[in-house]
């Protein structure tokens, strides 16, 4: 396509009490980079319907955007009650906009996943539903296309599913292509040069995700055009730390957290969350790179990725969460994370920045320390001087624009706390920043 754009998703749920979803596409032309935080929010008021997933689009590199509408009200033409967890892809040969999203209230409890289409860039989306009959209770979708071929990952339990269109989303068929520990979770996906896609898996051994050997990280890679997927274990992690907000924050909502990158030479990068002490559950996170040079065969520990305690962190117990990973030229990666070193008192409920951090060594050595990439917004209830009040996410996105500067573009969401609501909304925020 001769003009591609950023797309950014808000799932007004999300910010008052679920999981808020955003996530970055494509790279994009346009000029100038924006010179602050910009809080894209979706429209609120009696027109607005909380339960839906919204859409706003640029078409100048994230200076501006449209207005948010909603990308499906019916999922091939049934009205559910509730959207949810929200990813959003463009395919770079067609142009298309993809939002995969779980949609739920037809059957109970039980969630179904739908993937919404568009051809004209993210004006008008028809949605389908792309499980099938053995995926009951799904969730967290991730989609990645190419060309016709559309694949979307989800799980349910220890069932790790992958639905595919090879007819660009119209119909699609459901694989079961894993069954392993007890509730798998697709986190990032991309793909190689010859359109095979990749997927990051952080995984629970335990339907509690608790103890000190509570995740399992897993890569899987399926062939081009095919269902045809194998699975490579990278490392494994202990749990994660209470949420301050407990019992009412998100399943393992500090817990197993990884994502996937490529470089132009075609080497993978893994950023997962670990704890300070490997072998203890609750330890303050980390972020660690492993990567593959080899098609995802064989994986590598390379190096820590965040460096939450450059500053403040008092005793190291602050929290590095959410790590995203995303490859450029050969051997350059980026990395960002969200952690609350500024915090006072440091308890988790203050203090918190996005970081961004790069290479050109395929992680064994940093540019430098970490940049804050989130600033204070005087505007914004949540946002404070030292950072924001809580974190809105286990999505963040980051992405790398080429032109006309090298950019990392990034989105993620802030809160005032977990459950956020009408006097506490949180803002789903985009920022360019060139590296």
């Amino acid at each position: 396509m001769g003009r591609r754009l950023f797309v950014e998703l808000v799932a007004l749920v999300g910010l008052v009490g679920l999981s808020v979803s955003p996530s970055a596409a494509t790279s994009g032309s346009g000029s100038g980079l924006p010179p602050k935080v910009k809080p894209a929010i979706a429209p609120r008021g009696g027109k607005a319907n909380p339960n839906r997933i919204y859409i706003r689009v640029s078409a100048d590199g994230g200076k501006r955007f449209g207005a948010a509408h909603v990308v499906a009200d019916l999922v091939g033409g049934v009205n559910y009650p509730s959207q949810v967890d929200c990813v959003v892809t463009v395919d770079p040969v067609t142009g298309a906009v993809y939002v995969s999203f779980l949609a739920y209230g037809v059957h109970g409890v039980k969630t179904d996943v739908a993937v919404a289409s568009s051809t004209d860039h993210g004006t008008m989306f028809s949605a389908v539903k792309v499980n099938g009959p053995t995926c009951t209770n799904c969730d967290h979708p991730w989609t990645i296309a190419y060309g016709n071929d559309v694949y979307t990952a989800y799980a349910s339990g220890k069932n790790h599913f992958l639905a595919r269109s090879s007819d660009s989303g119209l119909t699609w068929t459901e694989s079961d292509v894993l069954d392993a520990d007890a509730v798998a979770f697709p986190e990032g996906a991309v793909m190689d040069a010859a359109h095979n896609p990749y997927f990051a898996w952080g995984d629970c051994k335990t339907s509690s995700c608790g103890g000190n050997a509570a995740g399992t990280y897993r890569v899987s890679k399926t062939l081009a055009g095919t269902s045809s997927t194998t699975f490579t274990q990278v490392a494994t992690a202990p749990a994660g730390p209470k949420c301050p907000y407990a019992p009412r924050c998100g399943f393992a909502y500090f817990g197993i957290q990884d994502d996937i990158g490529i470089d132009a030479a075609g080497n993978l990068y893994l950023v997962w969350q670990d704890g300070q002490d490997h072998a203890k559950a609750g330890s303050p996170p980390i972020a660690q790179l492993s990567s593959s040079t080899d098609g995802g065969t064989t994986w590598t520990y390379v190096s820590r990725a965040d460096d939450k305690t450059a500053s403040g962190c008092a005793g190291a117990a602050c929290y590095a969460l959410f790590p995203r990973v995303e490859g450029g030229a050969a051997n350059q990666v980026v990395v960002m994370w969200m952690d609350d070193r500024n915090g006072s008192p440091l308890d988790h409920e203050n203090g918190w920045n996005v970081w961004l951090r790069t290479s050109t060594t395929g992680g064994a050595t940093w540019s430098g320390p970490g940049d804050r990439v989130s600033q204070y917004d005087p505007t914004r209830k949540e946002s404070q001087p030292n950072g924001f009040l809580f974190p809105y996410g286990d999505y963040q996105g980051i992405d790398l624009r080429p032109a006309p500067t090298l950019a990392a573009v990034m989105i993620w969401g802030e809160g005032d706390n977990y459950q956020g609501g009408p006097t506490n909304p949180g803002h789903v925020i985009f920022r360019a920043v060139a590296i």
